[in-house]
């Protein structure tokens, strides 16, 4: 394996996990593992969330380098981070041939991300559950399950724009409060404020919350501090949204 393969599949690799939700000391440290696995020289990696640098030093003191630019609007992809995790390990204890190794990332890259269905039915599921968490009736579940299941193909359709989560954020957060008002309006619903919480709860960023605070105790001060903000401006769409609905109202 040449330096420069060895640098494009460490960058697709460490792509992969920035846009499947890992985290940036843990994007280093895979991309580490899979260049040293070869034995091709020292290398030096620079990972921030939409952003992948790599240098290669080879045994003849040339230095190789790739950047890479992740994108923002993919979404957290836990299946995928599995698998491009077990992927990082097999090429630091096997040493597989660059075939097999591109063969494998096509596959990870290739596969369909959770389908709609089951989006609609962990909207629907993780509404119902948070509305009676929060002090919702019955009644309250069922109108959070509908509305979640409609949130669950919004989203899935801004998704499919390559809509940003800000916006993503204030359209879905309005549709949620303006469809709960309606059900309550129609006695689908009694506690309106439950019904919108519930639904609310499967839009909040808890996943970029906890690698927040994860990259802040590893020291990685950049990369947390662009995690807070973009989780703060997620928020903010939230309770935009629900605003000027309920404003309107």
């Amino acid at each position: 394996m040449t330096c420069e393969e060895l640098l494009q599949i460490a960058s697709r690799i460490g792509r992969g996990l920035l846009e499947s939700g890992a985290e940036a000391y843990r994007v280093e440290n895979s991309v580490h593992y899979v260049i040293e696995a070869y034995d091709l020289g020292s290398c030096h990696v620079f990972s921030i969330p939409n952003y992948l640098h790599i240098d290669l030093t080879d045994q003849d003191g040339v230095t190789h380098s790739c950047m890479s630019r992740a994108s923002s609007m993919k979404s957290v992809d836990l299946e995928k981070l599995n698998a491009l995790n077990a992927l990082c390990r097999s090429i630091a204890q096997e040493c597989p041939a660059t075939e097999e190794i591109l063969r494998r990332l096509d596959e990870i890259e290739s596969a369909p991300q959770y389908s709609l269905p089951l989006q609609i039915l962990s909207y629907a599921v993780g509404s119902a559950g948070f509305a009676l968490f929060w002090g919702g009736n019955a009644l309250d579940s069922a109108a959070a399950a509908v509305i979640g299941c409609a949130v669950a193909v919004a989203m899935y359709g801004m998704g499919k724009l390559d809509t940003n989560l800000f916006y993503k954020s204030i359209l879905a957060s309005a549709l949620s409060a303006l469809l709960a008002c309606f059900f309550v309006f129609l006695s689908f619903g009694v506690h309106r404020s439950e019904i919108i919480i519930g639904v609310f709860m499967t839009l909040l960023p808890g996943v970029m919350i906890t690698n927040f605070m994860r990259e802040i105790i590893v020291g990685d001060w950049l990369t947390g501090i662009t995690k807070l903000v973009e989780a703060l401006l997620i928020a903010t769409g939230i309770a935009l949204g629900t605003g000027i609905v309920l404003a309107l109202i």
